[in-house]
């Protein structure tokens, strides 16, 4: 049947796809616990980190797992890995729309947390014995925002002077050398949280598209498993 196979087909190529992610996930969250005991993660609370690293590791797995069933079921048409496979959909389908819902109603959170942060970042960034991942995160920010300190570059010593990324111009090694034309007055307080908002609205699209999806594979996975051959060679 032309339509069952078209159907298989789909399902074998968004699992593959769900299969990479799942490894993906996976190695994020194995990056974190090399990362652990390094800052800007050492400065988290213990318990946040270590739920952080878990949950990562849990969804990557589950992903993987997850993807694995697609592909072996649209293959096989197993019924029973069909069952499972719709089974694991639906727990995802539920867990999708909790963090939808989540990360939608602590936007305003994310983003308090985030701008508390980066200016206890800006505060200590020439401390010494500051972790290079700090003065990264710092530097990223400035540059890629285009702004400078949290209120402006008075955050900085006036003895140490902003850093290079306060410079519009890469080129530049320090502040010093960057032409006044160049250089990001304005403080990134306005620009973080809009950047951040943009980055949760961005997020919470991204997982209304992979509801439809899911909704979408869970359809297909049902009419495989009703159209598949009565002796199932799996179970």
């Amino acid at each position: 049947m032309v339509l069952k196979g078209c159907i298989r087909i789909f399902l074998f190529l968004i699992n593959t796809i769900t299969v990479i992610f799942g490894f993906a996930i996976t190695a994020i969250g194995i990056y974190c616990v090399s990362k652990s005991k390094s800052e800007p993660f050492n400065d988290m609370e213990t318990g946040s980190l270590v739920g952080f690293i878990v949950f990562t590791l849990c969804i990557g797995i589950f992903v993987l797992v997850l993807g694995l069933l697609g592909v072996f079921g649209s293959i096989t048409q197993s019924p029973r890995m069909m069952n499972v496979y719709v089974g694991l959909i639906v727990v995802v389908l539920i867990l999708e729309m909790v963090v939808l819902v989540g990360s939608l109603v602590s936007k305003h959170k994310i983003v308090d947390t985030a701008q508390t942060g980066f200016k206890d970042y800006v505060e200590r960034y020439y401390e010494s014995g500051i972790d290079d991942n700090v003065k990264s995160a710092v530097d990223a920010i400035q540059f890629n925002l285009e702004c400078c300190g949290y209120e402006g570059q008075g955050d900085f010593p006036s003895e140490s002077k902003p850093p290079a990324s306060c410079c519009r111009n890469d080129t530049v090694a320090d502040f010093s050398q960057c032409s006044k034309d160049d250089q990001f007055t304005e403080g990134c307080k306005e620009k973080l949280p809009q950047f951040i908002g943009q980055v949760v609205n961005l997020f919470a699209v991204v997982i209304g598209f992979a509801v439809v999806l899911d909704v979408i594979s869970m359809m297909g996975a049902f009419y495989v498993r009703q159209n598949s051959p009565k002796y199932d060679h799996i179970a």
